[in-house]
């Protein structure tokens, strides 16, 4: 009997992104479960090389408009008309293609959010202009939509969003990625970990990952920082090296990117994702597999999955940040526990089992006629 056929579609696979983390672990899933797989992508992570068909895509080095307005073009280009039982897309240039469709971001939600670009000056404005344009084509691209896909999101808050501004599609539901296994961290390896990047100094350290991007919310730490003098803050990520806030001193560190992130939890009390839209926000999940409990505001997804298992708290920026944190060390033990029952829930084998039920759902459709062979 001949093996199922699987194309995964996303400009990256592999460790760049949440997302092309996402689409790595469906193919591994895939090829686990005795799949063939091909991809569409740029860049596809070594790893997974000389185990899959890649269809090699190209993308315009320059101006995020025109790689949004041209990736169906490529897509299809680099399909060139083969035949595959599922198609899985991560873009939304290519949703109505897709037997399987992962929703993971919602521009129209991050606009209303006020998280597009805001800075002053003309390279901003540029930028500004591309993503209201890429919006709107996105808002095309949800508004024609296929009724036989099956639409995965990222999370039931992404998902409540996009049946608010679209309606839902007739087969969906939410389906989080893997979550990594939880990971025994010794008192000695976080002391070690603290002393590397903070030093001997007193305090609570709070961990934020997100770089100095508007929407992960790195502006509503410095208030509560100003707030409470027992509080450090450690930002890791885009434009953050040297990253200081005036008046705060060394209790606000910018690292710039970190190639072991493993060291950022471990040297944290307590890790704070503050965005004003994250669809899901894996970093929460990586950091309470760490054993750090995690702070996450209203508009992170990954929220009620940290709530459910007692992983971490909900925090309002409106109101101070240090007695939580300090809460929640109090309650550090407890909070482990938690987070490793989430790992055992969300599993890698659990969520495997999950996603490819997805797919033979979608095979069993069109073998009643449901669905046709998607040649394109």
């Amino acid at each position: 009997m001949p093996k199922p056929t699987l194309c995964i579609i996303h400009e990256a696979i592999g460790d760049k992104s949440g997302i092309a983390k996402a689409a790595m672990w469906q193919v591994n899933c895939a090829l686990d479960a005795g799949w063939e797989v091909s991809v569409v992508a740029k860049y596809l992570d070594e790893s997974l090389q000389d185990r899959v068909r890649w269809l090699k895509l190209t993308v315009p080095r320059k101006f995020f408009l025109l790689k949004w307005l041209t990736a169906r073009h490529y897509i299809r280009r680099a399909l060139g008309g083969l035949s595959f039982d599922i198609i899985h897309a991560h873009q939304p240039q290519v949703a109505d293609l897709s037997d399987v469709f992962n929703c993971h971001f919602l521009t129209r939600v991050a606009h209303e959010n006020h998280c597009l670009e805001s800075r002053p000056g003309a390279r901003s404005r540029f930028i500004r202009l591309q993503q209201q344009a890429a919006m709107l084509a996105e808002d095309r691209c949800y508004r024609n939509w296929r009724p036989a896909t099956h639409m995965l999101f990222c999370s039931d808050m992404l998902k409540t969003e996009f049946g608010r501004l679209y309606g839902l599609p007739p087969v969906h539901e939410a389906l989080i990625p893997t979550v990594p296994p939880y990971r025994e961290i010794t008192d000695d390896q976080r002391r070690a970990a603290r002393v590397a990047l903070v030093g001997d100094k007193p305090g609570l350290v709070v961990g934020y990952l997100g770089g100095l991007h508007e929407r992960k919310g790195y502006k509503r730490l410095i208030p509560a920082l100003r707030a409470d003098e027992n509080l450090r803050l450690l930002i890791v990520g885009a434009y953050s090296q040297g990253f200081t806030v005036a008046g705060l001193g060394d209790r606000c560190r910018g690292l710039g990117f970190m190639e072991d992130l493993s060291a950022l939890y471990s040297a944290c009390d307590v890790f704070v994702v503050p965005s004003l839209f994250e669809p899901l926000g894996l970093v929460a999940f990586e950091a309470a597999a760490h054993g750090v409990p995690v702070i996450a505001t209203a508009e992170v997804g990954a929220l009620p999955h940290i709530l459910e298992f007692g992983a971490g708290a909900k925090w309002n920026p409106a109101e101070p940040l240090g007695p939580l944190a300090r809460a929640l060390v109090e309650k550090r033990h407890e909070i482990r526990a938690g987070a490793r029952r989430m790992a055992e829930n969300y599993s890698d084998e659990s969520q495997s089992r999950r996603l490819m039920n997805v797919y033979e759902q979608v095979l069993r459709h069109r073998n009643r006629g449901t669905l046709t062979a998607k040649a394109i």
